[in-house]
């Protein structure tokens, strides 16, 4: 699958990292441009680093940014930790759209404060989304969530760098795993068939039906063993009278 990274600062670098650690094919890194007296971006030096193709346009509505987009041939764009709105007509050129981070359960917190105001609220729980984005502030289908545990020592700081940092990155890499699960294969000269169906629209409907199952530990695709009972060893033999039991798993 070739893949946009879009994103900056820690964790848009460490999500770069971990993707090209496991062989995804990145296609190209987009982020904002630099500022004058600012750092340079940690995930640009990184893409400088490793050799990739760096793109930093100053908005994603300029015919020029978005034929060079195009260009690109890309199947997906992940957004890890944006600041400039990308707009539909920029979100849609992946052939699979574009899916994006936030550090917490949506629709719960959104905005740039989500992490503090669970901590402030004097929640026990937070969580983070992938979700597939709209043009409202963070709103549209839910890809996949994961529950945080807030303890009563937490601070703003542990949360985001202990808890939801390392394991935004691990979704981060799970939800492009999901994409390309549900992704229908090339043929043999490297075209892909448009499925009656598309990825989102398929991993949308199996994540509503998981969140009614199960809330908050959301994932969608066609995997769907972790949502049914497992057992470590077989039951014990049922003592006479009793009738046996069966273990009915859906």
């Amino acid at each position: 699958m070739r893949i946009i990274v879009n994103g900056q600062q820690a964790f848009g670098k460490a999500c770069l990292e971990a993707m090209l650690d496991r062989g995804d094919d990145v296609v190209a890194v987009y982020c904002a441009p630099d500022k004058e007296g600012k750092p340079v971006d940690p995930i640009k030096e990184f893409a400088l680093e490793k050799g990739l193709n760096l793109i930093q346009p100053p908005n994603y509505t300029d015919a020029e940014v978005l034929d060079e987009m195009r260009a690109l041939n890309a199947d997906l764009m992940v957004m890890a930790f944006m600041i400039i709105f990308v707009p539909e007509e920029a979100r849609d050129i992946p052939t699979n759209g574009s899916i994006c981070f936030h550090p917490s359960l949506l629709p719960k917190h959104r905005g740039p404060s989500s992490i503090n105001w669970p901590i402030m609220a004097g929640a026990t729980k937070t969580g983070l989304s992938i979700f597939w984005p709209d043009d409202g502030m963070d709103e549209g289908d839910i890809l996949l969530q994961k529950e945080i545990d807030i303890g009563p020592d937490d601070t703003l700081g542990t949360v985001d760098f202990e808890k939801v940092f390392p394991l935004g990155v691990e979704v981060v890499l799970e939800a492009v795993d999901l994409v390309t699960a549900v992704e229908p294969p090339p043929d043999a000269r490297g075209r892909r068939p448009r499925a009656t169906t598309s990825p989102r629209e398929a991993m949308v409907a199996e994540a509503r039906i998981m969140r009614r199952r199960e809330p908050h530990a959301t994932r969608a695709g066609p995997d769907r063993s972790t949502s049914r009972p497992t057992m470590s060893a077989p039951p014990a033999a049922p003592a006479p009278p009793a009738p046996a039991t069966t273990l009915v798993t859906t």
